[in-house]
């Protein structure tokens, strides 16, 4: 007797076409040889390719159904009447309130609402259904217009204005003006010429020759803030060693003793060679050693 073999036991779980060729095939395994055994191979891979193929075809029917089932629900929903949604009491969760227009009436049913939201439809202005005393949606908030009208102060007015623009002719036309005038006249000419032109090279010139004239004039505090002036806005300028004398006597007029020989001090160091300087080193014995 040919003993089974064990290959039966693989082919249970195959077509019948294949199990009946399996059968066929081994029966004659008692009068075969090398060759039978290579049959019993070959049919043994097939029937796992036929395994492998049921398989991948079971999980494509059940991929299917899935999707037949999803499609099923949608329409389900998109038929079915809207649901009603069930209050939400205030001490629990706040309420919040989405706006649907009245267009899209037909869509609210095509998705889920949550609980915590208040569906509320919106009406145009002309329609019937609109609550009587409510307002259209499209209707602006009414805008005050109670507001009064003031004409603006002539105070207010005349800061807006533009300050005062150079004279005509450009700056030594101006400079030769402020010079051809006597007194107050001359020497506000000159702080307008420093206002209009504070770069050019006559302009500490200028401040220097109004704290002058102011002095003749009887405006001594005028006079210093034109030297102070000039000493700090134009250190370059040719008459700064003026204007350190002319500040230095301001604070000695003032009692100020310390900051006047600071200023002398500064004025023999630094133009020791103008006239202005050689007068600071005679009269100020604390800057006698500020030989050039």
């Amino acid at each position: 007797m040919v003993r089974r073999p064990r290959i039966l036991e693989d082919l249970s779980s195959t077509s019948a076409s294949a199990a009946a060729a399996a059968l066929l095939l081994l029966s004659g395994c008692a009068t075969g040889g090398g060759q039978v055994q290579a049959d019993v191979s070959s049919l043994r891979a097939e029937v796992r390719t036929l395994q492998r193929e049921n398989a991948d075809l079971a999980r494509r029917v059940e991929s299917m159904a899935t999707q037949i089932d999803v499609m099923n629900a949608r329409a389900a929903r998109a038929s079915a009447p809207p649901a009603t949604v069930a209050p939400v009491a205030a001490a629990t969760r706040p309420a919040a309130t989405l706006a649907v227009p009245a267009s899209m009436a037909a869509v609210e049913s095509a998705f889920l609402v949550p609980a915590h939201l208040k569906v509320v439809r919106l009406e145009t202005a002309g329609n019937p259904a609109a609550p009587k005393g409510g307002k259209s949606p499209s209707t602006a908030p009414p805008v005050p217009t109670a507001t009064p009208i003031q004409e603006p102060s002539a105070a207010a007015m005349a800061s807006l204005e533009p300050s005062a623009k150079p004279a005509p002719g450009g700056a030594p036309a101006a400079y030769d003006r402020a010079r051809a005038q006597d007194g107050l006249a001359r020497a506000r000419s000159f702080e307008q010429f420093a206002d209009a032109y504070p770069s050019n090279a006559r302009a500490g010139e200028a401040l220097v020759d109004a704290a002058r004239t102011r002095m003749e004039a009887g405006d001594p505090d005028g006079s210093c803030e034109d030297f102070s002036r000039a000493v700090a806005e134009h250190t370059a300028s040719r008459a700064m060693p003026d204007a350190l004398e002319g500040l230095a006597a301001c604070e000695l007029r003032r009692g100020r003793s310390a900051e006047a020989s600071r200023l002398q001090t500064r004025l023999a160091k630094d133009f020791p060679d103008s006239p202005a300087g050689k007068r600071a080193r005679e009269h100020a014995p604390s800057v006698q050693g500020a030989a050039p």
